[in-house]
């Protein structure tokens, strides 16, 4: 199913609308604003009749909220239509903050999916003609579970699984292209959907698509109408969540 998210410069790129069920990958630079294009689509699902389940790596459910509210998707307004996973690299698997927040190890692929099958139960009690689309999963960063010396292969291999081979879901994820620019490339290939992000000076964000599966989409770069005071509060979360968290999880 194409679904029209009703986002102008989106509609631009992907005229007939976004394919559901398949996986979407942006890759880019860091600092680049990966994160916030995985908050526009998924603000888009939500006002369309979807689910959304976020990710959290290295960006705190407190500045979600707030940039949701600032893409004009105010969290609060879809109640039990959104879940969320709060990486933890301290815990061993997961501890429950509420019925619709975990925290969760997720760099452990076994984490992982204990992690998407309990959004899955809390999400099941939504009904279909509340949420026709169904369950979108958006993560961003996803690149920094590579720094396990122990897990990193194998949460890779469970992440290309997922983009290459899971379509109960939606998936939408964001990786950054200046580490592990090998398994980068793997993640890229195996994905449905493949989108390059780029920053250039002033801040100023822009998005190609590459390629999208059962959509006719226009191959061209376009600036993404996001203000700086924006862009640039996306790029200090970003490098305080990586200060934190990368040693954590290299001690995984």
């Amino acid at each position: 199913m194409l679904v029209k998210l009703g986002i102008p410069w989106i509609g631009g790129i992907i005229p007939r609308g976004f394919p559901s069920n398949t996986s979407t990958l942006v890759s880019g630079p860091g600092g680049s604003g990966k994160p916030l294009i995985g908050y526009i689509f998924a603000s888009g699902w939500l006002k369309n009749g979807g689910n959304v389940v976020f990710l959290l790596t290295s960006t705190t459910l407190e500045y979600l909220r707030n940039t949701m509210g600032l893409l004009g998707a105010d969290l609060d307004d879809y109640g039990s239509r959104v879940f969320f996973v709060e990486l933890d690299p301290g815990i061993e698997g997961i501890e429950i903050v509420s019925d619709e927040h975990i925290r969760a190890n997720f760099v452990k692929p076994e984490i992982w999916d204990e992690a998407l099958a309990l959004a899955s139960v809390y999400l099941s009690n939504v009904p279909k003609t509340i949420a026709p689309l169904g369950t979108m999963v958006v993560g961003a960063a996803l690149n920094l579970l590579f720094f396990s010396p122990t897990y990193g292969r194998a949460i890779h291999r469970k992440i290309m699984d997922t983009l290459a081979s899971n379509k109960t879901k939606t998936y939408f994820f964001t990786v950054n292209t200046d580490v592990f620019r090998d398994m980068v490339e793997e993640l890229e290939g195996a994905a449905d959907n493949l989108m390059f992000s780029r920053m250039e000076k002033p801040m100023r964000l822009f998005l190609r698509v590459e390629r999208v599966k059962w959509a006719p989409f226009e191959r061209k770069e376009v600036e993404v109408p996001l203000s700086r005071e924006i862009l640039d509060e996306i790029r200090e979360e970003a490098e305080r969540g990586k200060k934190n968290l990368i040693p954590a999880i290299k001690r995984l």
